[in-house]
């Protein structure tokens, strides 16, 4: 069987052969440098984050970068959001529509079908190896809308601008729907989408006003990639309970990251399990950073006991992105530990 039809078995509850796990460790913002353990982590990731293929096929394009006088590195996005890289990676510092929905003609409403946009990813498609490959349309929805208005305006806006808020998310809802169409035609698995929705407490907006506001135009994206025959992965951290019936019934397929610390994982699995599939859950801000390899190793066998046991469901992974601070060894630990399922 091979890793893309593994994966696709777990994702659909059909029995796959072994746990599939896609894990990506930037090794080099690590802050330990030992050179015995970097090698260790580069053989375990080889072996074992093999199922599938990370979401770089974005093709959102960009303008080029520049440095200012202090060496800080900045760029304008293809929608006109202006970004500046960090050492903790890249936020956008200006908004286009921010003073008003009046500076519309800022933002430039990409061309799904500008040509060469598919010209790197038609060619990493030619090298896939037969995994399993979920091509993104990243910042899909409210991250986009708020990196056009701004975060503190876009949670405003649709109760003092419904007209207005509504023209605009329609206008990206159309935007994406044109690039699904383009995936769709490709030889993928998967569309992947990302909103956060939830900070670590709760929602970020009354589930209700979700449903008002976001969940028709989530049907109609996730509709276009089912019915072209792919899965849907959807991004979206911090406590997201409230609405992930809803993201269910409209056809979620995979959920990541799945963060320990913003929902009860047990939780999830007796509600849930089955009924999803989940990608992650492996906790980067408590264990990862302050527990031991046995600690980690313990938790990663709590994570395939309580999700992998619907004949599939679970693929091994972390809640976020491994931080720096991490220690190598239980960086070592987690992908032995998931290589025991593998």
């Amino acid at each position: 069987m091979t890793t893309r039809e593994n994966c696709a078995r777990a994702i659909e509850f059909r029995s796959p052969e072994h746990l599939p796990v896609a894990i990506r460790c930037n090794v080099g913002w690590l802050h330990d440098r030992d050179e015995n353990g970097l090698a260790r982590i580069g053989e375990l990731e080889a072996a074992v984050s093999r199922d599938v293929l990370p979401p770089d096929l974005d093709c959102w394009m960009h303008g080029p970068r520049w440095t200012d006088s202090h060496g800080v590195s900045r760029f304008t996005d293809e929608w006109g959001a202006l970004w500046v890289d960090t050492d903790n990676g890249e936020i956008t510092e200006w908004y286009p529509m921010e003073e008003g929905y009046d500076r519309v003609d800022a933002v430039n409403f990409p061309d799904p079908y500008r040509p060469g946009r598919f010209d790197v990813a038609d060619a990493c498609l030619k090298e896939r190896r037969d995994i399993y490959i979920a091509a993104t349309v990243w910042l899909t929805l409210f991250e986009r809308l708020w990196k056009l208005r701004g975060f503190s305006n876009m949670l405003i806006d649709p109760y003092v601008d419904e007209e207005n808020f509504a023209r605009l998310r329609d206008r990206v809802v159309e935007v994406n729907l044109g690039m699904i169409d383009q995936w769709i035609k490709r030889d993928i698995d998967a569309v992947y989408f990302s909103d956060d929705w939830g900070s670590q407490r709760a929602l970020l907006m009354d589930p209700d006003d979700w449903r008002k506001f976001y969940k028709p135009s989530y049907t109609a994206m996730f509709d276009r990639v089912r019915a072209g025959g792919k899965h849907v992965w959807m991004h979206s951290c911090g406590d997201i309970i409230q609405i992930l019936p809803d993201l269910i019934e409209i056809g979620l397929n995979v959920l990541n990251p799945v963060q320990p610390q913003a929902m009860d994982v047990h939780y999830l699995s007796r509600e849930f399990g089955g009924k999803i599939c989940f990608h992650g859950g492996l906790d980067v801000q408590g264990t990862m950073i302050r527990g031991t390899p046995e600690d980690v190793k313990r938790d990663v066998d709590t994570l395939v006991d309580l999700f992998a046991r619907f004949d599939g469901g679970y693929i091994g992974g972390t809640s976020h992105t491994i931080m720096p601070e991490t220690p190598l060894r239980n960086i070592i630990a987690m992908y032995e530990a998931f290589a025991r399922y593998i």
